[in-house]
């Protein structure tokens, strides 16, 4: 018979294999002499815990649903004619819109309900004026 070589070696059998630890017996988990085993008792009452604010959230998808309102007001009233209302209530919107988005990243980053802040978040991105100018740019041909 041939001796096979390194690539025609096949297992033909897969054996599941247990590797047990090695307990010495030797060895316990006692103290030595001079040693006190220190126990850590659980403390007897639970400790309280803060509630946290659910509000914040619901604030950040407000100031997101505020920027869209702004937005489609002052688009309203700049198709009218009046351009310096318009410009104005665009310049309050997009400082709404910046509220909205640093409201909602910090309720994202520390836990306040999050889906409302990612609502707000989103709305408020989307409805920002240089936004939408610069959107309405790209798409202009």
């Amino acid at each position: 018979m041939t001796n096979p070589g390194d690539i025609e070696r096949v297992a033909t059998k897969i054996v599941p294999y247990y590797v047990v630890g090695v307990v010495d017996d030797e060895e316990t988990d006692a103290p030595a002499d001079g040693e006190s085993e220190e126990t850590v008792e659980p403390e007897e009452t639970p400790v309280a815990r803060r509630p946290r604010p659910r509000w914040v959230g619901f604030i950040a998808a407000a100031l997101g649903v505020a920027t869209l309102v702004l937005l489609i007001i002052a688009m309203i009233v700049s198709a009218g004619g009046d351009y310096p209302t318009g410009t104005l209530l665009a310049q309050v919107t997009i400082v709404v819109s910046i509220s909205a988005a640093v409201t909602a990243a910090l309720c994202l980053v520390f836990g306040l309900q999050r889906r409302w802040a990612a609502f707000g978040l989103a709305v408020a991105i989307l409805a920002n004026p240089l936004v939408v100018l610069n959107v309405f740019r790209f798409f202009e041909s």
